[in-house]
């Protein structure tokens, strides 16, 4: 790792420093066996970063909830007190378009906030407010909906396969700013390529959060960023 390059080959990460070619995403030093991923390695670094970051996390996650809930009973209001069905129903549509715009607002803060940790960075409750790549995040993210749905049909076995190949297309847009088809494609290609010891980690991840009711979503977010970086062969900051 270095500030400036350091000849051919040497290449610059998000972080903003430089590195040789064999820690190039997908690349290995010559003769080298190729890297491994390892899921307890990756949870046991979201816990500790968690742990490490405990005060930022928490008020992080609480201000997601925290939105969340306000704008719940802030458009149930303003549905209720409206008399008129066509006017109602227009409103509606405005504040689901408010609604999704929030949503991918706070997930793509939660990605920022997990990269930041694996650059060594402390995570920022501003990060959930930085508007930089979501117009391609957010577009992506209604391409991922819109497979997830036809998924859906395939009597959810479908759906379940969408959300496996496309967990790092967010990733892929805010860490390398990808465009929305570029980055879905990134995504299937890494876990195609990972695909045994992604999906153990996918299942562990949706245990962890539905038996925790979202709780260990600090930790699994974390573990995720770790996941997207160690499998693109990048640097990760312990």
């Amino acid at each position: 790792m270095s500030d400036a390059s350091q000849g051919p080959g040497w290449w610059q990460a998000s972080d903003g420093k430089w590195y040789p070619p064999e820690a190039a995403p997908g690349g290995q030093p010559s003769g080298s066996a190729p890297a491994t991923f390892d899921i307890g390695a990756a949870l046991g670094y979201g816990w500790n970063k968690f742990v490490q970051y405990i005060g930022q996390i928490i008020v992080i996650l609480l201000i997601i909830f925290a939105v969340q809930i306000v704008f719940f009973f802030i458009r149930q209001v303003i549905t209720a007190s409206i008399g008129s069905f066509f006017i109602g129903f227009i409103i509606g549509m405005m504040l689901l378009a408010v609604g999704f715009f929030i949503s991918f607002l706070l997930q793509a803060g939660l990605i920022r906030a997990g990269l930041a940790i694996t650059r060594g960075e402390a995570p920022e409750p501003s990060m959930l407010f930085d508007t930089t790549n979501l117009g391609p995040f957010a577009v992506a993210s209604i391409f991922v909906a819109l497979l997830a749905f036809v998924g859906l049909l395939a009597c959810c076995v479908g759906y379940l396969v969408v959300a496996l190949f496309t967990l790092f297309y967010g990733y892929y847009v805010i860490d390398k700013q990808q465009e929305p088809t570029e980055s879905i494609a990134s995504s299937f290609n890494l876990v195609k390529d990972n695909l045994g010891s992604v999906l153990g980690f996918a299942i562990i991840v949706v245990i962890l959060n539905l038996i925790t009711c979202g709780l260990a979503i600090g930790v699994t977010q974390i573990a995720t960023a770790y996941a997207y970086k160690t499998l693109n062969g990048e640097p990760v900051v312990e």
